[in-house]
């Protein structure tokens, strides 16, 4: 049985989430999360990345122009083109996020700057969201190195082969020129494949076909799966920024030809603290971004699949599902068995996948989840 051990600050996490948010609504410091991952061997471990780097701006929107330019209040004054990642000159990827407003918690790659602008890649209806006053950060993305650097704790690979007795990390999300990128539908394999090399002068992470893979892009809220070999258990630990704005969570589904598919969407837990089901209410079926069960039949629509690393082995099922029913007086979510599941609690550390049923047509919702921490910080 795996072993998870979830650390903000202490090890005594409960006792200093009030001390910890009150020292928050004083100072703009940001606050750390460190954390530490037990996998044993022959196991597989769902890894929810929901911290962030360290912001390189802090400010304000002055304006959105068509075409995704934001300008920014204070002429901060960047040198042309200095967000843009570019091999060998410029090696980091940066993006916006909004930190208030109508898309806070949403991020979006930047593609171009100019000395007090961004270019982001977004939608027309998205882009009318923006107002003036919006708050907004630049962070740079994590990447295999900086996240887990020197490989973070995995067991690495030693031995003429690629992955013999090496932890091997599957990433089911891409990363693309405008930003996160999925296989459409269910039960897919994993996009990237990668493993922390470490032969005589051969050291680092490597992709599945051997190169190098230092700077591979970690978005923001995904999840990482580590499978560790039979032969050895490793422990897995990085640092990170806690978030302190609202979680932006995007639900869709997508033709890929031959219809619409059903979606698997990975998502790393929305809050670094537990919560209970129920309040993803609000979020979720207020918003009609996911489906209920409303017919006769009290079978699951849309589903949410919880990995909370409680089980062993490798190909491992998820540790509870949910699903929301609403017909006549029932109102409420429901597990796998049909019980109850209001006050169920998504654990800290969890990883989410939820599975959007596909209908005649693609679907694509923006949501956006507060956890109580941040609400309270902002009372």
């Amino acid at each position: 049985m795996k072993k998870l051990k979830y650390i903000l600050l202490s090890a005594a996490i409960c006792a200093f989430y009030s001390a910890v948010f009150a020292q928050a609504q004083t100072a703009e410091s940001p606050i750390f999360g460190f954390f530490k991952k037990e996998v044993s061997a022959n196991s597989e471990f769902y890894l929810g990345v929901n911290t962030t780097r360290d912001s390189v701006f802090n400010g304000e929107v002055q304006s959105a122009l068509s075409g995704g330019k934001i300008t920014l209040k204070g002429e901060p004054g960047w040198a042309q083109n200095q967000f843009v990642f570019s091999e060998g000159a410029q090696d980091e990827h940066f993006y916006l996020k909004f930190v208030s407003g109508e898309l806070e918690g949403a991020w979006f790659d930047i593609s171009a700057n100019g000395s007090s602008s961004a270019t982001i890649s977004i939608g027309a209806s998205e882009l009318a969201k923006i107002s003036s006053g919006d708050k907004v950060q630049i962070i740079p993305h994590w990447t295999l190195s900086t996240l887990l650097p020197e490989g973070g704790g995995v067991s690495p690979a030693t031995k003429i082969s690629q992955t013999q007795d090496a932890t091997i990390l599957y990433k089911y999300t891409g990363f693309g020129a405008g930003g996160a990128e999925y296989s459409i539908g269910e039960n897919k394999a994993p996009l990237r494949t990668f493993v922390y090399r470490k032969r005589g002068s051969n050291i680092g992470w490597r992709d599945g076909d051997k190169e190098d893979a230092s700077n591979e892009v970690i978005e923001p809220n995904s999840v990482l799966v580590l499978s560790q070999p039979e032969s050895q258990a490793c422990e897995v630990a990085y640092t990170g920024i806690v978030p302190m704005c609202a979680t932006s969570i995007e639900l869709f589904t997508l033709d890929d030809g031959s219809g619409v598919q059903n979606q698997d969407i990975f998502l790393a837990s929305p809050s670094v603290a537990s919560f209970a089901l129920s309040e993803l209410t609000p979020v979720l079926i207020d918003t009609g971004a996911f489906a209920p069960s409303t017919g006769i039949s009290s079978n699951a629509v849309d589903v949410i699949y919880v990995y909370e690393n409680q089980s062993s082995g490798q190909n491992i099922a998820p540790d509870n599902s949910y699903y929301y029913r609403r017909r006549g007086a029932v109102s409420k979510w429901l597990d796998a068995n049909k019980s109850d599941a209001d006050s169920s609690v998504i654990p800290a550390g969890a990883a989410i996948v939820i599975r959007k049923l596909a209908g005649a047509d693609e679907f694509a919702a923006r949501v956006k989840f507060t956890p109580e921490y941040i609400s309270n910080k902002n009372q």
